[in-house]
């Protein structure tokens, strides 16, 4: 059996997801970080950095979720959430499979600990403004390639949207969008929000 360690609004919320997507079994184990349930040696075990997600299937334990999607679709079939390997189009989706964590991610990841997560002491504003800065920035680019499709890397739905839509829930969240300036990236996120999946793991 599959079992996810999960903490609601964390990296393992691309996990869930896929495997919502896919129709994958999986067993949720709550933690709760406020508790220090990722501090534990039983935890870093599986991921050593104490971080989310933490992934078991069997004898394999994983803890980046890209990896992990990854995994899960050269397992269990990717239900054509990506596109065939070294084909051109496989090569764009893995440009934008990559982005939402390597390009996008960061920016949110240095807003929330600024902003949220740091002792107030210790919070810069500058930090947190620039941050706000540089994900709209780099929001504004993907809004053009927005313009003429759907989804993130085409006009299907893939893994990439998965890994993209996880910093637009944090956008959201820490309420740095909605953004009047960003029509697309709006539209898209409200497509990717109806999905059942997405319902699904966002809910808990």
């Amino acid at each position: 059996m599959i079992k996810l360690h999960h903490a609601q609004y964390s990296r393992s919320l691309r996990v869930r997801w896929l495997m919502e997507e896919l129709g994958i079994v999986y067993e949720i184990v709550p933690i709760d970080m406020s508790k220090g349930d990722h501090k534990t040696d039983e935890y870093r075990a599986i991921n050593p950095f104490g971080l989310l997600p933490a992934f078991e299937d069997g004898d394999i334990k994983m803890f980046e979720s890209g990896a992990i999607l990854i995994y899960l679709m050269d397992k269990y079939g990717d239900g054509g959430l990506r596109p065939e390997p070294g084909t051109p189009e496989s090569a764009e989706y893995l440009s934008w499979f990559f982005f939402g964590e390597a390009t996008l991610q960061p920016f949110f990841s240095t807003f929330a600990r600024h902003k949220i997560f740091l002792p107030k002491d210790r919070r810069l504003p500058q930090a947190s403004d620039d941050a706000k800065e540089g994900a709209l920035a780099t929001l504004k680019v993907v809004d053009g390639f927005l313009e003429d499709r759907d989804y993130i890397a085409g006009d299907t739905f893939s893994a990439a949207d998965i890994m993209t839509t996880y910093s637009l829930v944090l956008a959201h969240l820490f309420g740095v969008l909605p953004n009047d300036g960003l029509p697309n990236v709006e539209a898209y996120y409200e497509r990717i929000s109806a999905r059942d999946a997405f319902k699904t793991t966002t809910a808990s």
